[in-house]
């Protein structure tokens, strides 16, 4: 996945709902949150972003529209804060050790989490 994301930003191609701005590539937070990590709490992705210092960018009323074209109707405003897909690479790792602890621990239920602490 990392090389993929090299590869979107050496090409500026993007797989996801997105919005070119001065010639940066800028996806909204809601495929972070519920397409690419759906199964981490919002708070959790929002520590990373916190830890890493990444921006949020308000969208535009045209840039929101855009994205609402693009089967985000339903999202909110805060869900198409812009994140840019530069910045991507930069958290993915942590954003994936957090999933990996998150199945590890749904595989091992309530009662094997206590243990763990």
């Amino acid at each position: 996945m990392q090389s993929q994301l090299e590869i979107f930003l050496l090409y500026n191609k993007c797989p996801f709902p997105h919005v070119m701005r001065a010639g940066a590539t800028f996806i909204p937070i809601h495929v972070l949150k519920e397409e690419l990590f759906p199964n981490l709490p919002g708070v959790s992705v929002d520590h990373v972003l916190q830890d890493h210092k990444v921006e949020l960018r308000p969208t535009t009323l045209s840039e929101e529209k855009a994205l609402r074209d693009l089967d985000l109707k339903s999202c909110t405003s805060r869900m198409l804060k812009l994140l840019a897909l530069k910045q991507l690479p930069d958290i993915y790792l942590d954003l994936l050790t957090l999933h990996w602890h998150e199945c590890v621990k749904q595989q091992l239920g309530p009662s094997s989490q206590a243990r763990l602490h």
